[in-house]
Formats: C-alpha cells, sequence, structure tokens
C-alpha cells in the first residue's frame, strides 16, 4: 500500500474515532434517545476497530 493510502487510512481512522468520541459524550450528556446515537456507536466501534487491526498489519 502506498504512503499516500496509508496516510489516509489512518485520517479516517482518526476522524472515526473522533466521531465515535462525540457519540459517547453525547450518550453521557443526552442518555435518553431514540436509539440512534446507540447504533452509529455500535457501528462506529466496529469500523475503528477493522481500521486499527489494518493499521497495525501496515505497521509490521
Amino acid at each position: 500500500m502506498s504512503e499516500n493510502a496509508t496516510n489516509y487510512l489512518e485520517l479516517e481512522y482518526e476522524h472515526l474515532y473522533n466521531v465515535r468520541d462525540q457519540t459517547i459524550l453525547f450518550l453521557k450528556m443526552c442518555p435518553k434517545t431514540t436509539g440512534l446515537a446507540e447504533e452509529m456507536l455500535t457501528w462506529l466501534d466496529g469500523k475503528v476497530r477493522m481500521l486499527g487491526e489494518r493499521l497495525m498489519q501496515q505497521m509490521d
């Protein structure tokens, strides 16, 4: 994978990680939601984990 692709992967990981953190904060401030934020958090957790694994593989 090229250096550009790696940089984009890192940026995408950081972005999703930050959105995930913002969602966690939102849920702490507003615990009674329609459930969509929880669904989004579950999705974000999975994507952050997947991208983190890809980044670790590239570092090896």
